[in-house]
C-alpha cells in the first residue's frame, strides 16, 4: 500500500511539473507585472492570454501595506512595504476583471483583461 502511494505522489509530481510549463509569459521570458506606488497601481490595464493559466508578480513600492485585492478572480493577499509576490492565476475566459489595493480604498485600481 505505501509503494502504491508514493507511486501516486510520483504521478501528481510530474502532473505538476508539466503543467507549469503552461504558465503564461511576458515578453522577454518575464512575468506580469503590476505595481503599487504613490496611490496608483501600473500598468492600469494588463492584457493576458485567455484560457491560460499564468502567474502575476504583484509589486508593492509604497511605505504602507497593500491589500491586491479582486472579487471576480477571488484573490486577497496582503504585500508587505517595499516587498512583492507572485499570485497564481487560473486559466481566465474572456473579459476583464478588476482588482484594487483593499487597504487604501479609492485609491489604487486596475484591470486584467484576457484576450
Amino acid at each position: 500500500m505505501i509503494s502504491m502511494a508514493r507511486g501516486m505522489a510520483s504521478v501528481f509530481a510530474v502532473f505538476a511539473v508539466l503543467l507549469s510549463g503552461q504558465i503564461v509569459r511576458a515578453e522577454g521570458g518575464d512575468l506580469p507585472v503590476v505595481r503599487f506606488h504613490g496611490g496608483t497601481v501600473e500598468p492600469g490595464e494588463l492584457v493576458v492570454k485567455a484560457q491560460t493559466p499564468f502567474r502575476l508578480r504583484v509589486v508593492n513600492e509604497t511605505q504602507d501595506a497593500i491589500e491586491f485585492e479582486s472579487f471576480e478572480l477571488n484573490r486577497e493577499r496582503v504585500v508587505q512595504p517595499g516587498a512583492e509576490i507572485v499570485v497564481y492565476l487560473p486559466a481566465l475566459d474572456p473579459g476583464s476583471y478588476k482588482f484594487f489595493d483593499d487597504l487604501h480604498h479609492g485609491a489604487a485600481e486596475g484591470t486584467i483583461t484576457a484576450k
